[in-house]
């Protein structure tokens, strides 16, 4: 009987962004589950991340699995030692205990900082790998906007990524990485690896796969990987551009049967990648542009604003005004704006009650040189608890965001909560009364993760440059310990470390 412990830690550390990620912040997550423990992990058939998938295809194989703990926490600062310490000790000491075991598989992120340890997850498997030994099958599912370095890609005994984003793929992830697991057990030999770090970073707003280069590039991995039985497996992640640590990049891995496939794989793949370089500038329009091209159209299906620097899933603190105020500048006469993260502004507009007229000062209160919004709103809907998520990627999840507020100004409609997260659902909108489809400007703030439930309604997509907390242009960051001579997007300046 094959035993096979599970455990998942996940956190994209956004190194610019001022919170810091702390073991709390853990558990209280708007979207995804809090800290799951045991058996419990094992309870939702339709768990959709990579765990989920994971435990499906190691149930079809007959695998005993002993389930640790998944937790995820939303992005922002860097992880806690606290948190970090407790967290892997919490894993480590359970597979130490419990075992041997036959095999691991670790749902990570790929992204995780903290100040001691500027890649994470590295230190994660380091200390599982002590525990287990050497010849072990360690296997662990990876976000597509991993910056792996060479220390993780040592320890473990295959990594793989998502292949979508928005991420749309992540059980089918945790199913790849069980077939990965499945073949190292059966041939017990473990597989032949590649590594490459691209020579330039690619901003995150044009790491979508549902837009070029993106969906090109997959296609090519996937062909790649088909036309060679002895590739296992080939990833390409992207990388996350807000961390300032030297293995910020994106990357090809390949593991194959021999180091000849291995190689061959990952710089066919590395090489299709680099010639689309071009696209890898970014391009933004400025918010009152935004608008006014929104209001420029005549169909009667919304405009989607993608406000891409105020991500709350990229660390952003989602309480920024600045499209908010464009939208007032231009009269816009129907918009509606989500998800605004102010918990003093949405419980005042539930002591004030549905239909009442109260002054907030809105936002802009996380962010050295931000102002709120001053004016008097609406409160047209009021809501509270928790409620389903509906979407492509987060669809069979159960999303709490504290009290929420549907306020209106004039003609903009603005979703107030509690809970800081990223808009990549419309139910989050739906919750507060409001239906995305009926209205002429929709404002989302988010990167890409919005793409999945919003494109099919929209009429067009309009990323928009507004101020936040980061830059979506790692050309304007004040980067310190990046790789030197690494271009900062596609056809960029390079960087050069100061002496």
């Amino acid at each position: 009987m094959t035993r096979v412990a599970i455990a998942g830690f996940l956190h994209e550390t956004n190194t610019f962004a001022p919170t810091p990620t702390d073991y709390d912040a853990f558990g209280e997550v708007a979207a995804f589950p809090g800290f799951v423990r045991g058996e419990k992990i094992l309870e939702n058939p339709r768990f959709p991340v990579a765990t989920g998938g994971f435990i499906a295809a190691a149930r079809e194989r007959g695998y005993t699995l002993f389930p640790i703990v998944w937790c995820f926490a939303e992005p922002s600062g860097h992880v806690t030692e606290n948190a970090f310490e407790r967290l892997t000790a919490e894993i480590v000491n359970a597979i130490a205990t419990n075992g041997p075991f036959d095999a691991v598989h670790l749902d990570l992120h790929g992204a995780m900082v903290t100040r001691r340890f500027s890649d994470a997850e590295a230190e994660v498997l380091r200390r599982v790998r002590a525990v287990i030994g050497p010849d072990t099958p360690l296997v662990a599912s990876l976000d597509l906007h991993g910056n792996i370095g060479t220390e993780m890609v040592k320890e473990a005994s295959a990594l793989v990524a998502y292949r979508t984003y928005p991420h749309i793929d992540m059980r089918e992830t945790g199913v790849r990485a069980c077939a990965l697991l499945d073949r190292l057990l059966t041939t017990r030999q473990p597989f032949a690896r590649a590594h490459r770090a691209l020579s330039f970073l690619m901003p995150a707003h044009r790491q979508s796969t549902l837009t070029e280069p993106c969906r090109s590039i997959y296609s090519e991995l996937e062909a790649l990987e088909r036309a060679d039985p002895a590739i296992a497996s080939l990833s390409f992640l992207p990388g996350f551009p807000l961390a300032d640590i030297p293995m910020c990049a994106p990357t090809v891995l390949a593991y194959a049967d021999n180091q000849d496939a291995a190689d061959r794989a990952a710089d066919r793949l590395t090489a299709f990648i680099s010639a689309q370089e071009e696209a890898f500038v970014p391009h933004l329009l400025p918010a009152d542009d935004a608008v006014a091209l929104a209001l420029a159209s005549r169909s009667k299906r919304p405009v989607l604003l993608a406000d891409v620097q105020d991500n709350a899933g990229a660390g952003g603190t989602a309480d920024t005004m600045g499209v908010i105020e464009a939208l007032l500048r231009a009269n816009v006469p129907d918009a509606i704006v989500g998800i605004v993260n102010d918990p003093e502004a949405a419980a005042a507009a539930h002591r004030a009650g549905a239909g009442a007229t109260l002054t907030l000062a809105l936002g802009g209160k996380l962010v050295a040189g931000h102002a709120p919004l001053r004016a008097s709103f609406v409160v047209e809907k009021l809501a509270d608890g928790a409620f389903s998520l509906t979407g492509p990627m987060l669809g069979g999840f159960t999303a709490n965001l504290g009290k929420v507020a549907q306020l209106r100004l004039n003609g903009v409609r603005i979703v107030v909560a509690s809970r800081r997260v990223q808009c990549n659902d419309q139910a989050y909108f739906r919750h507060a009364g409001l239906e995305p489809s009926e209205h002429r400007i929709v404002v989302v703030k988010s990167t890409n993760h919005y793409r999945a439930d919003f494109q099919p309604i929209a009429d067009q997509i309009i990323e928009v440059a507004a101020p936040s907390v980061y830059d979506v242009n790692p050309a304007n960051l004040p980067f310190l310990h990046l790789r030197e001579g690494i271009r900062l997007h596609g056809k960029g300046p390079t960087f050069q470390r100061r002496p």
